[in-house]
C-alpha cells in the first residue's frame, strides 16, 4: 500500500517538467521574433568571446644565416602593432599574440644585420608544436688587406691572432677616447700575439664581442711586453678607452695607428673590462670549442693580483677571439 504514494508523486513530477518544457517552447516562439537571444545561443557566443582571448605564442631561435649561430639581444615585432620582445643573450625569444595577429607579419632585425618580415601563419606551422628557427643574413663588409706607402717605404697590413673573423662577419671600428678615463680597475683577459718577424708597426686591435648587454660597456685596451710566458711591463702610457653602446656584437677593432707603436717580438694583447653594471663572464666574449694551436690566455681580477694561464677543458671553453693587425715593411 505504501507502493502507490511514490507512484503517484513521480507522475506528478512528469507533468510539471512537460509543464516547464512546454513553457520554455513558448518563452522561445515569443523571444525569437523581437531580437532576443536565448540563453543557449547567449552562453555559445560568451564561450567563443572567451577562446578568442586566449593568447598564442611563437617561440623560437635567432640565427645568423652564415655562421649558424645564435644572434644575441635581437628584436621580434609585430608589424602595425606597437608590441615587441628583445631575444636574449642566445638568440631566444618567447612572443605572446592575439589570434587576430596571425594574419599580420613578424620584424626581425638586429645591429649589423638585414632586416626581415615573416608571416605570423606560416611561422606556426613550420614551427608546428616546437621552437621556430629564424635566420638573418649579415651586412658583409669585407675587410680588405692594405698597403700604407710613407717616405717612399711600402708597408703590408697582416693580421695575426686567432679565429680571425671567426663567428660573425660584421664589424665595428672604434677610435679610443682623449678623454675617458677608468674609475678603477678591472677583470683583464687576453692573448699572446706572436709577432713572424722582428720588427711591427702595430695599426689596430680587434676582439669578438658575444653580447654588451642591456648598457654600454667601457672597455680598455692594453698591451704587455712579455716575461716568463706572462705579462710583464705595460707597452702604452695609459689604456686606450672605447664605449660600447648597449645590444653589440661582433668584431670590435681599435684604431691604434696614432700611438705609434712598434714592436719588436711577441706581445700580450689585453682587454680589461671596465663596466660596473655588468661583470665579464663567459657570455660576454667570443668563445670557441677549439683553441688553435700555441693560443696562450691571460687573465687576472681586478687589481694588481698576479696572471694566471687560463686552459681550455671540455667543460670550460677558454678559447677566445683577438687578433692583431700588424704593419710589416716591404
Amino acid at each position: 500500500m505504501q507502493l502507490t504514494k511514490p507512484v503517484h508523486l513521480s507522475l506528478s513530477g512528469l507533468f510539471r517538467h512537460r509543464e516547464l518544457w512546454a513553457f520554455n517552447c513558448l518563452l522561445l516562439f515569443v523571444l525569437m521574433p523581437i531580437g532576443i537571444k536565448p540563453i543557449l545561443q547567449l552562453n555559445h557566443e560568451l564561450n567563443a568571446g572567451l577562446f578568442q582571448d586566449d593568447k598564442i605564442s611563437i617561440k623560437g631561435t635567432i640565427l645568423d644565416k652564415a655562421t649558424n649561430t645564435p644572434i644575441p639581444f635581437a628584436s621580434v615585432s609585430v608589424v602595425g602593432r606597437e608590441h615587441h620582445v628583445q631575444a636574449n643573450g642566445k638568440g631566444y625569444f618567447t612572443l605572446l599574440l592575439r589570434p587576430e595577429d596571425r594574419i599580420h607579419a613578424l620584424r626581425v632585425s638586429s645591429l649589423g644585420y638585414v632586416s626581415r618580415e615573416y608571416k605570423v601563419e606560416a611561422l606556426l606551422e613550420k614551427a608546428g608544436a616546437g621552437d621556430a628557427k629564424i635566420f638573418l643574413e649579415p651586412k658583409h663588409r669585407s675587410l680588405k688587406e692594405v698597403e700604407i706607402t710613407a717616405k717612399a717605404q711600402k708597408w703590408k697590413a697582416q693580421r695575426v691572432g686567432y679565429h680571425i673573423d671567426e663567428g660573425t662577419s660584421f664589424h665595428y671600428q672604434f677610435t679610443p677616447s682623449d678623454t675617458a678615463s677608468a674609475e678603477g680597475p678591472g677583470q683583464e683577459i687576453g692573448t699572446r700575439i706572436k709577432v713572424k718577424r722582428k720588427q711591427a708597426v702595430l695599426q689596430s686591435v680587434s676582439f669578438g664581442l658575444a653580447g654588451s648587454g642591456n648598457a654600454a660597456v667601457k672597455v680598455g685596451v692594453k698591451l704587455y711586453s712579455i716575461k716568463d710566458n706572462l705579462p710583464h711591463q705595460n707597452l702604452l702610457p695609459k689604456p686606450a678607452i672605447i664605449s660600447i653602446k648597449p645590444h653589440h656584437t661582433g668584431w670590435i677593432t681599435v684604431d691604434l695607428e696614432k700611438h705609434n707603436i712598434t714592436v719588436e717580438g711577441d706581445f700580450a694583447l689585453i682587454i680589461e673590462w671596465l663596466s660596473e653594471t655588468t661583470r665579464l663572464n663567459s657570455g660576454s666574449l667570443m668563445t670557441f670549442a677549439t683553441t688553435p694551436k700555441g693560443q696562450v690566455t691571460y687573465y687576472r681580477a681586478a687589481g694588481a693580483k698576479p696572471w694566471r694561464i687560463r686552459k681550455s677543458t671540455l667543460l670550460d671553453v677558454k678559447s677566445i677571439g683577438m687578433y692583431a693587425t700588424l704593419l710589416y715593411q716591404r
